[in-house]
């Protein structure tokens, strides 16, 4: 599976192109609460039309690339359970998200018993997901090839 992993604003180019093309996107944050004691936004896990993200606020301010997208209501942002990531983009990036599409949600109303992204993955369009780095410490640098890849399957599904 790919991704392009955006880790300064120079490589930050395609990304701008395909938000700006975007009708919809689906959207996943990874923070370091778990292993500091003090939470940060550590990832960002975008994914459009066209291709999979994964942009590193650590390594630069992503705030006004995303802004414009994240910001406008007539643009669907698929996230799923967003609560924890909405409060993430609003303190470290000052982004308020106008057009949430909470799958979690979604699927609570629609009677799911099991409303895991794992598990809805699973029962629905039969993809197994690993769940090998939900605890990793995602503030550490450089990040392994696999907690890139864990991460881009927080999104890359959203659509289906």
């Amino acid at each position: 599976m790919s991704f392009v992993h955006v880790q300064d604003a120079s490589q930050a180019e395609g990304l701008r192109r395909d938000l700006a093309a975007s009708r919809r996107i689906a959207l996943d944050c990874e923070a370091a609460g778990f292993h500091r004691y003090s939470d940060r936004l550590c990832l960002l896990q975008i994914t459009t039309e066209s291709d999979t993200y994964i942009v590193d606020p650590l390594a630069f301010d992503p705030s006004e690339l995303l802004r414009g997208v994240l910001e406008d209501p007539s643009i669907p942002v698929l996230m799923h359970g967003a609560d924890y990531d909405l409060r993430l983009l609003d303190r470290d990036l000052g982004i308020l998200l106008r057009g949430l599409f909470d799958t979690q949600v979604a699927a609570a109303l629609l009677g799911e018993k099991a409303l895991g992204l794992q598990a809805l993955l699973e029962s629905r369009l039969g993809v197994s997901l690993s769940k090998k780095y939900q605890r990793a410490d995602w503030a550490e640098r450089p990040l392994a090839e696999g907690m890139l890849e864990y991460a881009a399957d927080d999104t890359r599904y959203l659509f289906r």
